[in-house]
C-alpha cells in the first residue's frame, strides 16, 4: 500500500509486546454467523471481496502495520461494508487477545512474507505455537486456508502442519498427506493471487481442517 512500509520486524521492540485487543461481531450479524479471518490482510482485498459477496458472514482482517488497519476501516466506512471488521495483531505473539477459544470458522493465511535470509528464518509465521493457537481459536470443522506463490514457503508451512509433533492437533490436509489443494476454494481473491495468475505463475495452496 502506498505510503506504509511493506515490511515489519514482527521479533522488534514495538511489535513483541502483546496489545491486540478483542473486536466485536458486528450487532446486525447473528450470534452464530460464520466467522472467516485474514491474517496478515494488507491491503484485504480478499477480505473486501469475500464481505461484498457473504453480507451474512463476520469478516476480519488482521494486520500488524496500524497504517493498513486505519486505510482499510476508512475503505471499508466509504464502501458501505457493515460485516468486516479490521484490527491490529502481531499473529505470533497475540493472536488470542482477539478472539475467545472456537469461535472462528476459518484463518486465511495469504501469501506471507517468504523471509529468504537465514537469519530472518526465525520471521516466518507457520511455526507450532501459532498452530497451536489456531486450533484453539477455531470452531469444530473449521479450516486454516494457505497459499504462497512460493514453493519454498508453502512447502516449509505443509512441513510444520504435517510434522508428527502437530497430530495431536487434528490438523487434517483435506487433498490428502503431503498435497497441495488446486483451485481457489474461495469467492474471493488477493491482490497477489490476482497477479502471480495473471503472470501464469502457480499459487501453492493447502487446506487443513480440524476435528
Amino acid at each position: 500500500m502506498r505510503g506504509i512500509r511493506q515490511h515489519v520486524n514482527p521479533l522488534g521492540l514495538k511489535y513483541i509486546e502483546p496489545r491486540a485487543r478483542p473486536l466485536a461481531r458486528p450487532k446486525h450479524l447473528a450470534t452464530d454467523c460464520r466467522v472467516e479471518v485474514e491474517l496478515g490482510c494488507a491491503d484485504a482485498d480478499f477480505s473486501f471481496e469475500l464481505a461484498a459477496k457473504r453480507p451474512a458472514w463476520w469478516v476480519v482482517g488482521l494486520e500488524i502495520r496500524e497504517p493498513c488497519v486505519t486505510r482499510n476501516r476508512a475503505r471499508a466506512r466509504a464502501e458501505g461494508l457493515r460485516n468486516i471488521s479490521f484490527g491490529y495483531v502481531n499473529m505470533n505473539v497475540d493472536l488470542d487477545r482477539v478472539f475467545a477459544a472456537r469461535s472462528v470458522n476459518r484463518f486465511h493465511l495469504l501469501f506471507p512474507d517468504p523471509w529468504f535470509k537465514a537469519r530472518h528464518q526465525k520471521r516466518r509465521v507457520v511455526e507450532p505455537e501459532l498452530l497451536t493457537t489456531l486450533r484453539e481459536l477455531l470452531r469444530p470443522g473449521g479450516e486454516l486456508h494457505f497459499a504462497s506463490d512460493v514453493f519454498e514457503v508453502a512447502l516449509a508451512a505443509m512441513s510444520e502442519l504435517e510434522d508428527p509433533g502437530c497430530a495431536e492437533l487434528g490438523f487434517t490436509n483435506l487433498a490428502g498427506e503431503w498435497s497441495f489443494w488446486r483451485g481457489n476454494p474461495m469467492p474471493a481473491a488477493s491482490r497477489r493471487e490476482r497477479t502471480t495468475l495473471a503472470r501464469t505463475q502457480r499459487v501453492w495452496r493447502m487446506r487443513y481442517r480440524v476435528p
